[in-house]
């Protein structure tokens, strides 16, 4: 298995924080937002890391070269391909891919959940997509029902989704080259091959200026 961390993206809903700095390095407790996901990564089994960069991607690139230098860059520099299209250009490796968000706070408390779900992954080879949930926190995004199965779209929610999902690695080959991961999510869950799977502890989210700054 292999490792995609998210970092391509334009943190448009950071306002005036991202003007000069993409998202990713962004502070928190004086470390980069990223750098709390490869850390994380690097705990786990897996064969290779990888990050996608587009936005700044000078400054993305030279911080992981010179703190991450095993880290693997997918440069999207010319064009973004939206989380579908990222996500199609690791899976193209061969292996079954673990993507995280970059603009959370992972926690290396978070590896007994992340290894559990990947044994879970391993050991069913019904499913195509895994996602990280819990209950409990806000806003809630995702409806699991009884068996752990996501339905998508649905009309109640009751677990959140972490930012961290496993996919199989022939999941996207008829995919677009760009595209948002949404769409295979719908299409997993009409044929009832996408599951959650809780984890014991909450991953804090920086999605917005707002919750940046009140962390």
């Amino acid at each position: 298995m292999n490792v995609l961390v998210l970092a391509a993206g334009f943190g448009k809903r950071m306002g005036d924080l991202t003007q000069r700095t993409p998202k990713p390095l962004l502070l928190y407790n004086d470390k980069p937002l990223i750098s709390y996901a490869l850390d994380l990564a690097f705990t786990l089994e897996c064969e290779n890391i990888f990050t996608n960069v587009h936005y700044f991607p000078e400054q993305l690139s030279e911080y992981i070269r010179d703190n991450y230098p095993s880290v693997k860059i997918s440069d999207e520099t010319n064009k973004i391909l939206n989380t579908g299209g990222g996500i199609k250009k690791i899976l193209s490796k061969g292996k079954d891919l673990l993507v995280l968000n970059s603009d959370n706070y992972w926690s290396l408390d978070l590896t007994d959940d992340l290894k559990a779900g990947i044994n879970e992954f391993n050991s069913r080879s019904n499913i195509t997509n895994l996602l990280f949930t819990a209950i409990g926190q806000s806003p809630l995004d995702l409806n699991q029902n009884s068996l752990n199965q996501i339905t998508i779209p649905s009309s109640k929610y009751n677990v959140q989704f972490q930012g961290c999902h496993i996919i199989r690695q022939n999941c996207l080959k008829d995919y677009p080259d760009v595209f948002p991961i949404q769409q295979q999510w719908k299409k997993a869950s009409e044929k009832q091959t996408i599951y959650g799977h809780l984890c014991e502890k909450n991953v804090l989210h920086f999605g917005t200026k707002e919750l940046y700054l009140k962390a």
